[in-house]
């Protein structure tokens, strides 16, 4: 595991066993609940999309490394279509984290 790597990967594995937010200036008002609530999961989803696109990042480079990789294995790799319905589901999730943060700022 390279040394820039680590730091993110604890980061995002710290925001997948989060309970909830604990921020006191925030919990206490009551009609951010429910958003703090919601901007929980979106982190955690967040996360999880990362997480998936990366493990197809390091199976990309794993192959492309690899002695006596075959094209049908490249080509396989190339063709899985997992890691786009990652990034569809990190722009969906990411996309709702800022609008649920800016909600918070908004009532703040």
């Amino acid at each position: 595991m390279s040394p820039t790597r680590s730091p993110q990967r604890r980061s995002r594995d710290r925001i997948g066993r989060r309970e909830r937010i604990r921020n006191r200036s925030l919990v206490v008002k009551h009609d951010l609940r429910n958003l703090l609530l919601f901007i929980d999961d979106d982190l955690r989803e967040t996360a999880t999309a990362l997480g998936g696109i990366e493990t197809f990042l390091v199976n990309a480079q794993e192959l492309i490394e690899k002695e006596g990789v075959t094209p049908a294995e490249l080509r396989g790799l190339a063709a899985d279509l997992g890691v786009d319905g990652q990034l569809d589901y990190l722009g969906e999730s990411l996309a709702s984290l800022r609008r649920r943060m800016c909600q918070v700022a908004d009532k703040l």
